[in-house]
């Protein structure tokens, strides 16, 4: 982890809050993994002021847990939240997929294309820019449904979604994930709103049930 540069009091409460948003959502941390202030503020090169700070706020966003006389831990989603924000998800992206179906454009989707040869091109090592690269696909498809309502509230599950989410790193390059992707790209193309919303749905419901059972022990 790098020292951050900047010195304005504000940009360094910023900086240090942005970046640890960052850390956690790209998996660099466990899910229930503690965060200790002494540490991070020594490896950011910054005081224990700032990162405190950070901590707080990243707790109002349901990120953190800070638990009395214990400090600051990752937040850990229990089975039935997984479920919960999955679901939120399926209703969301399948959607935004039934309504891109019927309004993207061709150039438009070769974007979308673009973000899927994206994943492949990481490092197979590199899960957490995997992962991004992933949910930035998984972004953009919801932002070619046009529904900017829609797509606020997906911005709104996106921390939860990207937390859960970490518990499996490894998926993005998964010859299953692969298939799913396309088959989504595909009914897009074909103009078919009910079998991308069908494709979508088919593909969160398999991530949903692999975090579950990741989080009751299984494998």
């Amino acid at each position: 982890m790098q020292a951050l540069g900047f010195r304005r009091p504000n940009q360094v409460r910023e900086a240090v809050y942005r970046h640890l948003k960052d850390l956690l959502l790209s998996g660099r941390f466990a899910p229930g993994e503690r965060l200790s202030e002494p540490l991070l503020a020594q490896e950011l090169g910054v005081s224990r002021t700032p990162v405190r700070e950070a901590l707080m706020r990243l707790a109002e966003e349901g990120l953190v847990e800070l638990v009395p006389g214990k400090g600051a831990r990752v937040r850990a989603f229990s089975p039935e939240e997984v479920e919960e924000v999955y679901g939120v998800r399926a209703l969301l992206e399948g959607e935004a997929a039934r309504e891109a179906a019927q309004r993207a454009t061709p150039w438009e989707l070769t974007e979308l294309e673009a973000y899927l040869k994206a994943i492949d091109e990481v490092a197979a090592e590199d899960y957490p820019e995997q992962m991004r690269r992933d949910l930035e696909f998984h972004r953009a498809l919801v932002r070619l449904s046009g529904n900017k309502t829609l797509f606020r509230l997906y911005e709104d599950l996106l921390s939860s979604l990207a937390l859960v989410r970490s518990a499996l790193p490894t998926l993005s390059q998964e010859a299953a994930t692969r298939r799913e992707h396309w088959a989504i790209l595909e009914a897009l193309r074909r103009r078919d709103p009910e079998g991308a919303k069908r494709a979508v749905e088919a593909h969160v419901g398999r991530f949903r049930d692999l975090v579950v059972r990741r989080l009751k022990g299984g494998v």
